[in-house]
This record gives structure tokens, C-alpha cells and sequence, in this order.
């Protein structure tokens, strides 16, 4: 399968952007998957963490925005990262460049798959890992100022049920069926 433009994944963190993106990528030749922090991380040669904690937020927006750009060619499947479509120009060019596809999957989602996770790899939230209640209110709260952001792409999968090998299977199928035939 030959794409013709990058499909970018966009939702928030812990979404199945990682999960759905490997999976699609394993399963249909000729796709191949980009996590955008796991390019950033390879590219300045640290983790998103530690990107945080020396240059701030707007220095790892920026680090990745670059590396929006470098990734974005024909075949490419790209899992952004929660944060990179709610710089408008980042958003503009995924809409301009390729198909643009929101992984949805709810606040319970999210907040349970957040409290498996490693919290030294979620920053944006890793003051709150220890407290399901905060948690889940940081979660809400992010997810209702990114959701203007978010909105804006043409095409939302379900992302709910990513959470075992048959499920992400079935998954893969949906997701060739609607946005790579």
C-alpha cells in the first residue's frame, strides 16, 4: 500500500495514537510509522522530559513543529504528539499536507490508561499521576482547552477500545477500511 500524503493522528495523551500507529504500520506494507516525540527524542538525543525541564514547553513545541515538518512526506503515518495541533500553523500545514485523522477515546479512558503509564514520560501531567481525582480533573480541564484544536480535523476515529491485542486488531481493520483505501 503506497499512501499519498502523511495521515497525521492527532487527540490527547494516551489516546492509541502510539498504539494504533505501530499496529496499522505492522500490519499494511509500505506505511511507515512516526512517533513524533520518539523523533524528537532521537533527534536532540534526550527524552521529551528532559526537553521540558531545560527549555520549557515552548522550546520542545518548537523542536517539534521542526520535526512535524521533516516527517511529513507520502507513506507517512505520524502519531503527533497531544500538544502539536493546538499551534495553529502546525494544524494548518497537517490540513494542508495530508489527511488528519482525531483519535477520540474518553476522559475515563484516558485517565486509566495515564495511571498504567510511566509518569516520568507524561510532564504535562506528572504532578497530578498520584491522584486519580486530580488526575482526572487536569485530564478534563486540557482536554476542554485543546478541544477547539482538535475539532478542527475532518475525520475522528473511536479510540476507546484499544486496550488488547483483538481489540486493536479490530482497530487496524476499521481504520484501513476508512481512511486508507
Amino acid at each position: 500500500m503506497e499512501l499519498q500524503k502523511p495521515v497525521f493522528l492527532i487527540g490527547f495523551m494516551a489516546s492509541g495514537k502510539t498504539t494504533l500507529g505501530h499496529a496499522v504500520a505492522a500490519a499494511l506494507p509500505g506505511i511507515t510509522f512516526v512517533d513524533l516525540d520518539e523523533a524528537v527524542e532521537a533527534e536532540e538525543g534526550c527524552t521529551v522530559a528532559q526537553i521540558f525541564a531545560e527549555r520549557g514547553e515552548e522550546g520542545f513545541r518548537a523542536l517539534e513543529s521542526a520535526m512535524l515538518r521533516k516527517t511529513a512526506m507520502p507513506g507517512a503515518l505520524i502519531a503527533c504528539g497531544g500538544g502539536t495541533p493546538c499551534r495553529a500553523e502546525n494544524m494548518d500545514f497537517m490540513l494542508s499536507a495530508g489527511t488528519v485523522v482525531r483519535l477520540d477515546a474518553s476522559s475515563g479512558t484516558i485517565v486509566r490508561r495515564l495511571l498504567e503509564a510511566d509518569p516520568d514520560k507524561r510532564p504535562l501531567v506528572k504532578a497530578c499521576m498520584g491522584s486519580p481525582e486530580l488526575l482526572k480533573q487536569k485530564v478534563e480541564q486540557m482536554m476542554s482547552e485543546r478541544s477547539r484544536h482538535y475539532g478542527r480535523a475532518p475525520y475522528t476515529f473511536d479510540a476507546d477500545r484499544l486496550d488488547d491485542e483483538q481489540q486493536v486488531a479490530d482497530a487496524v481493520e476499521r481504520f484501513h477500511k476508512l481512511y486508507l483505501q
